[in-house]
């Protein structure tokens, strides 16, 4: 008797290798579908772990094909550009034109990405926007025909001068005698009419959080009933920073700079306010070297803050009143949250938030950020989102979620807690298509001259696979003490993060096949370089956090004052997540070949090391480099 298949299984089986020639049936795929589909059937949110190759986005795309309906909105929220252009533009499209059904699909941008006309005239009466001559008609010329204002439309680089012209948190809203015409109240009214929408999760939390805030009055998104985190491990980093309450040197500039160019300020308050923010964070920027540490609460520092506070006070009330329209008002309320943000971190008073300063550059200027950063931010999940009585289902998917098949660290961490749980597989015989290389005597990580001393090892494996390789480092003086060990040793051209911009730094390896990039912690996850021009990844060190980071140290003490190990419980179970990042990078398809090379020995030498070599897929283990070279030969000769 055949077996009665449900509608999701039924299209996997028989609907898509009727109407597409070659397509390949993946049970892997089918397995996870079928969970997403129980469900939404039964109103339950799921969390599915999925192998690299598994094609996750069809797995919740088609059961959330039979729930869409007009009264029914699915947001669809990623961690990725890339991956909302696969969304958008390949998989959404496919599926229409396949099953026939309308997603009614639309991206949601922040407002930032979107021209604001109001802004962008006042830089004109005042000549201050692109001082060139031939910028300026180029971005009057677009202006006239653009239909979207939205800076990925612009048909040249802006820079800075986009910051002075973009929509921002100063928007009168509707008040604004602009409103009929602004972008971004168009790209919001065409949300109102999709079925899908796809954002990021930095978007999605910002209106998690305004919605909380408001009382429920403000919104960036329409009301969903449905809901996918695709790239989910990045759901407790971002959701945290969003739920953050954060003050820098250069937010107050901003605003300011926005007020001097009204009718009516005071510039003597005005320039008073500017000189003592200066001071103010010119104080964190001389105080520590480190880039990241716990804000100190002194009476040097409460004192120039509440004197900040003062002076951005003095300057609204110092504002001729008869000047005070809709813009000035909203230009108010920015300055008065910005007062009670630096109110709340001058105060530092609450236990479950972490108060740490931030050194960084961005565009080339110093910024100096001061958070004050929820140490768990899976109670206010659970409460404003996962069991808020509005969400009917959630699907939280990515392909590194589990340790030794155990959802408890990511659950801890992000909430979720009643959810259905599945994990499946890749479709990737790894075993064929991967070598794990862990050479013996390698030295001790935890020494001062282990990257001098690890150098060799790397120079002799990328002599093996002809360069085409990733080199992986936990920190930026690791990478750039064995670049330039090597820099002048190998005989292809090697890439440096930070030299280029990320996607044209990838742009630079596909392109040079033998090329060797040496990055950090932004490309152990993320990056796809299927062929080969990827045949190897070196993972240089158990990627641990940097036990002195001001949010990592606070985690191990409140997990150590709860009677937990924290390194059992935190940092080890990180750890392994990250490692399986990584390791991930190398295999992309199943035309796919090379090998992994860890060079830390604490897998092999240390109590804990089973754990990482568990939570890897299955491969064959070498340790010596003759197996690299008749392995790589091998595959050649298949070619």
């Amino acid at each position: 008797m055949r077996k009665v298949l449900s509608p999701v299984e039924n299209i996997f089986r028989e609907t898509l290798p009727g109407v597409v020639s070659g397509y390949e049936v993946r049970d892997q795929q089918i397995q996870m579908a079928l969970a997403v589909e129980r469900g939404l059937l039964h109103d339950r949110h799921v969390i599915a772990e999925a192998g690299t190759g598994t094609g996750k986005s069809y797995a919740y795309l088609i059961p959330l094909s039979f729930v869409l309906g007009d009264d029914t909105r699915i947001i669809i929220s990623t961690a990725t550009i890339a991956l909302q252009e696969q969304l958008l533009d390949k998989d959404i499209p496919f599926l229409e034109d396949t099953l026939g059904v309308d997603f009614r699909a639309e991206l949601a941008k922040g407002k930032g990405n979107y021209l604001c006309l109001l802004r962008y005239k006042e830089e004109l009466q005042s000549r201050g926007l692109f001082p060139e001559d031939d910028l300026v008609e180029r971005i009057k010329d677009w202006v006239d025909e653009t239909e979207t204002g939205d800076r990925s439309d612009l048909p040249f680089e802006p820079r800075e001068s986009w910051g002075r012209v973009c929509a921002d948190d100063t928007c009168p809203g509707r008040k604004c005698h602009l409103n009929n015409d602004c972008f971004f109240a168009k790209a919001r009214r065409r949300l109102q009419r999709a079925g899908v929408i796809v954002c990021n999760h930095a978007l999605f939390f910002t209106d998690l959080n305004l919605r909380d805030s408001s009382g429920g009055t403000a919104s960036l998104l329409p009301e969903y009933r449905y809901l996918v985190f695709d790239e989910a491990q990045h759901i407790e980093s971002i959701a945290r920073r969003t739920m953050s309450t954060e003050v820098s040197n250069m937010r107050l500039q901003v605003l300011l700079n926005q007020l001097r160019k009204r009718e009516g300020c005071h510039l003597d308050a005005l320039n008073k306010a500017l000189a003592i923010n200066g001071k103010f964070f010119e104080v964190f920027s001389q105080m520590d070297n480190s880039s990241k540490y716990l804000f100190p609460q002194n009476y040097e520092v409460t004192d120039l803050g509440q004197g900040l506070k003062r002076a951005v006070k003095d300057t609204v009330r110092m504002f001729d009143v008869d000047a005070v329209g809709e813009r000035e008002n909203a230009i108010f309320k920015c300055l008065e949250r910005f007062n009670q943000d630096l109110g709340e971190i001058l105060e530092a008073a609450d236990p479950e938030k972490v108060y740490w300063v931030e050194k960084s550059e961005h565009r080339r200027r110093k910024l100096i950020t001061l958070h004050a950063s929820p140490l768990n931010v899976s109670e206010n999940l659970d409460r404003l989102l996962f069991y808020n009585g509005e969400l009917s289902s959630a699907i939280l998917t990515s392909a590194t979620l589990s340790v030794n098949g155990d959802f408890s660290f990511f659950r801890q961490n992000v909430g979720c807690s009643r959810a259905l749980e599945t994990s499946v597989g890749s479709p990737f015989s790894y075993e064929d298509q991967c070598l794990l290389y862990l050479p013996q005597g390698l030295p001790d990580p935890r020494t001062p001259g282990f990257h001098t001393n690890v150098s060799p090892f790397i120079e002799e494996i990328l002599n093996q696979t002809d360069g085409r390789a990733f080199v992986l480092f936990t920190s930026y003086r690791g990478m750039n003490e064995v670049w330039e060990q090597l820099e002048h040793r190998l005989p292809w051209q090697l890439l440096r993060q930070g030299e280029l911009p990320k996607n044209k730094l990838i742009e630079t390896f596909k392109a040079d096949i033998h090329s060797v990039l040496f990055a950090t912690a932004s490309y152990w996850e993320g990056v796809d370089v299927p062929g080969e021009a990827l045949s190897c990844v070196i993972l240089v060190k158990l990627p641990f956090a940097v036990p002195d980071d001001p949010l990592t140290e606070a985690k191990i003490k409140s997990i150590e004052r709860s009677g937990r190990n924290a390194f059992y419980n935190y940092s080890l179970p990180q750890a392994v997540l990250r490692l399986r990042q990584g390791f991930g990078r190398l295999i992309r398809t199943k035309q796919d070949r090379g090998i992994v090379a860890i060079l830390d020995p604490r897998v092999k030498t240390s109590n804990y090391g089973r754990h990482f070599l568990n939570n890897l897929p299955p491969g064959r283990e070498i340790t010596n480099l003759d197996d690299v070279r008749c392995f790589l030969q091998r595959e050649q000769n298949k070619e």
